[in-house]
């Protein structure tokens, strides 16, 4: 049987020694979505899983699914290699997702300033 979400979630929440409470005021949720969440009554919404990926430093995409990698690095070696292996139209995508992703960095730096 797959591991799930919950279990996941729990084992995390142990590893770090924390308390219901502790990670929910982390990811400002109550203690009784965390309860829920671990029992698999409910999985949370994708920003707090992300949020939780980030705090856990885990790849979201493990605590949910358990597709990917645990650990949250950055491989650059593995990324240019990656690239290296992009026909122009994958590159052509891969260059507006970045652009999207720096206006987006813009735009919460400066949100009195919006980008014209």
């Amino acid at each position: 049987m797959a591991v799930k979400f919950s279990t996941r979630l729990r084992a995390l929440r142990a590893e770090h020694a924390l308390s219901l409470r502790a990670l929910a005021k982390e990811i400002g949720v109550t203690a009784n979505a965390v309860l829920r969440w671990e029992k698999g009554e409910v999985t949370p919404t994708r920003e707090k899983m992300i949020e939780l990926g980030k705090f856990f430093r885990v790849e979201a995409g493990w605590l949910a699914w358990g597709l990917g990698d645990r650990n949250l690095q950055v491989d650059i070696d593995r990324i240019f290699e990656q690239l290296r292996n992009c026909n122009e139209t994958e590159l052509l995508a891969i260059t507006g997702l970045l652009e999207a992703f720096k206006e987006k960095s813009y735009e919460n730096a400066n949100p009195a300033n919006p980008k014209p």
